[in-house]
């Protein structure tokens, strides 16, 4: 505990901040790369119009109820 005595509030928001920047940033190559995934997906199976748009209704469905999750 006496570590965390010595902690400024100004180095606990530095602490913060960069962990919440590593988060967005891992986040974002997750989902980058499950873009890349999709469109390669979409190309080799010659999807149609119609199941590309169920495919990525399907997929943003997925990422709401793990945003649900990760809140609750």
């Amino acid at each position: 505990m006496m570590y965390l005595n010595n902690i400024t509030q100004s180095k606990l928001q530095d602490l913060t901040e960069q962990i919440k920047q590593k988060t967005e940033q891992r986040l974002c190559d997750r989902y980058i790369s499950r873009l890349m995934q999709l469109g390669g997906h979409i190309v080799d199976k010659g999807l149609t119009a119609s199941e590309v748009n169920e495919l990525l209704y399907q997929e943003g469905q997925k990422l709401r109820n793990q945003s649900y999750e990760t809140e609750a």
